[in-house]
C-alpha cells in the first residue's frame, strides 16, 4: 500500500502452536470477508454505496439510496465478483506434499532403501515411506498476494452506475423517456472507485506420513494460518447535472463534497482446512513405479475469515516416478473436486525431478499447473448501458474476463544434518496470471522419519 502503512506484527511459531492446540478461537468483530465490505461504505448507513450527504438533506435525499447494490443490480454483480473472486482464490492454501525424505520396504524382515535422493518438495512419488516408519514434519510458508488476474491489487478499478429510474408522471416531467438509463438527466452520475489491498498470508502446516505396510500411506496435514487485510478504497462521483449536483458524499448541492475514502485492516489466525491422505504403490520396480493419491480437505477453516472454503474438496492423483542413479524423475495427474458452488473443479499436472547433488543434499525442481475445468462459476459483471443524452457503454472494472488457470515453478533443496533431521527450503515462482497470486512463494521446513 501507499505511504503510512502501518507495519504488521508477524505471529511467532509458538502462536501459531498455541492456535492448533486450542483450536479456531472465534475473533470478535466481523470476519474478513464481511470486512472487504466496508470499502464501499462511506460515511453513514449499512449499506454499501449509501450516500448520506445526499439522503441528509430534503431537497436529495431520494438520491442517498441510488447506488446501493440492493437496488442495482449490476452493482451488485461487481462487488459480488471482486469480493467472490478474492475469496475463492485466498482460501486455498498450499499444503506439503506426502513426501518422505527417505522410503523404505522390508526385505526379509529388514528395512531396504526404496529411494536414493530425499524426494520432491511440491509432488508426489510413487514410493512409501515404509511399514511401520512414521515421516513427520513442520513447515513455514509466506504468500504476499499482488495480483488478481494480472491487475496490481493497489489499482483495482470498479465503476458502479445509478438505478433506473422510473415511476407514475415520470417522462412529463423529465421530458422523455424514464424507461431508458439516462433519463432523468441525473442517471448519468457514477461512482468510480480505486481499490487498494495489501493481502498476506502465514501458513504452518503440521503433517505426518505413516506407513501401513510397504505399499500403503496414510497422513494427514493440518495447516494453522494468519491472514492479514489491509485496504484503502477512494470514490469519486463524477456528475452530470451542471453545477448544482444531486448525488454527493456530504456538504450540499451547490457545495458538493465529491470524493470519499473507506479504509479497513482486519488480520485473523485459526485453522485452515485440514487433508487426510492415502497413498498406494501400485508396482515394485528399481526403474519406474507408479501410485495412486487420494485427498480429502474437510471444511475445518473458518470461511467468514477467508480461512478455509468452508465445502469438503476431494481429490485424486495418478503418480509416476523413476529411479535412475541419484536422478529421479516425477510426473503427477490429478483431478481436484471442489464442492463450493462459486469453486471450479481442476485438473492438476506436476511434472519434475529431484536430484542427489551429495549425501546430503537434494535439489528439487517442479513446473506446476492447475487448470480450471468448465465455465467460470464467478460471474464477471456485464458492462453497463446508458442510452441517453447518447447511447454508451461503461465498463465496470479493470480486471479482466479470464480464466484462473495457474501455472508455478518451484525449487528448493533438502538437507539432511548429522542427527538425521532434515531442513527443507522451497520457493515457488507465479508464471502467469490467473488467479489471486503471490508472485514468489519462499516455504522452510523440518522433517524427521521416525
Amino acid at each position: 500500500m501507499g505511504p503510512g502503512s502501518i507495519a504488521r506484527h508477524r505471529p511467532t511459531l509458538g502462536i501459531a502452536v498455541l492456535c492448533l492446540l486450542a483450536g479456531a478461537m472465534p475473533l470478535e468483530g466481523q470476519g474478513l470477508r464481511d470486512a472487504l465490505s466496508d470499502l464501499f461504505r462511506f460515511g453513514s448507513g449499512d449499506d454499501p454505496l449509501f450516500l448520506a450527504g445526499s439522503a441528509g438533506l430534503p431537497e436529495t435525499e431520494v438520491h442517498g439510496d441510488h447506488f446501493i447494490p440492493d437496488q442495482v443490480e449490476g452493482n451488485g454483480a461487481v462487488l459480488a465478483f471482486f469480493t467472490n473472486a478474492l475469496a475463492v482464490n485466498v482460501s486455498s492454501f498450499p499444503l506439503p506434499s506426502t513426501v518422505s525424505s527417505e522410503t523404505f520396504r522390508f526385505v526379509n524382515g529388514v528395512p531396504t532403501p526404496t529411494s536414493n535422493s530425499f524426494g520432491p518438495i511440491t509432488a508426489e512419488r510413487a514410493q512409501t515411506v515404509g511399514r511401520g516408519r512414521l515421516n513427520a514434519g513442520v513447515n513455514y510458508s509466506s504468500l504476499a498476494f499482488r495480483r488478481l488476474r494480472g491487475v496490481n491489487l493497489d489499482d483495482i478499478r470498479l465503476t458502479f452506475i445509478h438505478s433506473n429510474v422510473d415511476f407514475p408522471n415520470c417522462d412529463d416531467v423529465f421530458q422523455g423517456d424514464c424507461t431508458e438509463s439516462g433519463t432523468p438527466q441525473f442517471e448519468n452520475d457514477v461512482i468510480d472507485l480505486v481499490v487498494d489491498l495489501d493481502l498476506r498470508a502465514e501458513v504452518y502446516a503440521f503433517y505426518a506420513t505413516f506407513g501401513l505396510t510397504d505399499h500403503i500411506d496414510i497422513g494427514f496435514a493440518i495447516p494453522v494460518v494468519n491472514l492479514e487485510l489491509d485496504g484503502l478504497s477512494r470514490a469519486s462521483i463524477t456528475t452530470s447535472t451542471g453545477s448544482s449536483a444531486d448525488h454527493f458524499f456530504g456538504g450540499t448541492p451547490d457545495n458538493p463534497v465529491l470524493q470519499s475514502e473507506s479504509s479497513v485492516r482486519e488480520s485473523a489466525t485459526g485453522l485452515g482446512d485440514v487433508a487426510v491422505r492415502l497413498k498406494a504403490r501400485l508396482t515394485d520396480n528399481p526403474a519406474w513405479n507408479i501410485g495412486i493419491l487420494g485427498e480429502l480437505r474437510v471444511p475445518t477453516g473458518r470461511e467468514e475469515d477467508l480461512l478455509g472454503t468452508g465445502n469438503v474438496n476431494a481429490k485424486g492423483v495418478a503418480i509416476v516416478s523413476g529411479l535412475f542413479d541419484a536422478f529421479s524423475p516425477h510426473a503427477n495427474v490429478g483431478f481436484e473436486y471442489r464442492g463450493g458452488d462459486l469453486d471450479q473443479n481442476e485438473l492438476e499436472l506436476v511434472v519434475g525431478f529431484d536430484h542427489l547433488l551429495a549425501d546430503w543434499v537434494t535439489v528439487a525442481a517442479d513446473l506446476l499447473g492447475a487448470f480450471k475445468i468448465g465455465e467460470s462459476m464467478l460471474d464477471f459483471p456485464e458492462p453497463g448501458q446508458i442510452q441517453t443524452p447518447f447511447p454508451r457503454t461503461i465498463p465496470r472494472t479493470n480486471l479482466p474476463d479470464r480464466r484462473d488457470d495457474i501455472l508455478d515453478a518451484a525449487l528448493g533443496f533438502k538437507f539432511r544434518t548429522g542427527g538425521g533431521l532434515v531442513l527443507i527450503t522451497n520457493v515457488l515462482v507465479a508464471l502467469n496470471d490467473g488467479g489471486l497470486r503471490s508472485a514468489v512463494t519462499p516455504t522452510f521446513g523440518l522433517e524427521y522419519l521416525f
